[in-house]
């Protein structure tokens, strides 16, 4: 029997439902290390500069984006698979029908 045809509304609500507020923290808890392992503000000094030298920069850096990497990959791809199968290219209907705004940078 076909599956009935879901507003984009119910779909993104079935979404929210799937990818909880739970889900979200713990994405975020594993992705700012990422993020912020290569967003440096200019007038800040770089941490990672800080704990092991000028030298070993680069290194350290490549080392840890490995390890963080495996560690989203370990506690989120089950879910992130999830999405693509559940909810395929909701974020083209989103952007067609005008319920985001895309930033063009």
């Amino acid at each position: 029997m076909p599956k009935h045809k879901q507003t984009l509304e119910q779909e993104i609500n079935e979404f929210l439902n799937y990818w909880d507020l739970k889900q979200m923290q713990d994405f975020f808890r594993d992705i700012i290390p990422l993020i912020d392992l290569y967003n440096i503000p200019e007038e800040q000094e770089d941490w990672v500069e800080k704990a092991v030298g000028e030298d070993n920069v680069s290194n350290v850096r490549l080392i840890r984006t490995v390890y963080l990497i495996s560690r989203i990959a370990e506690f989120h791809a089950g879910k992130l698979v999830g999405v693509k199968m559940n909810f395929k290219n909701i974020y083209e209907r989103m952007e067609k029908e005008g319920t985001v705004i895309v930033d063009e940078r």
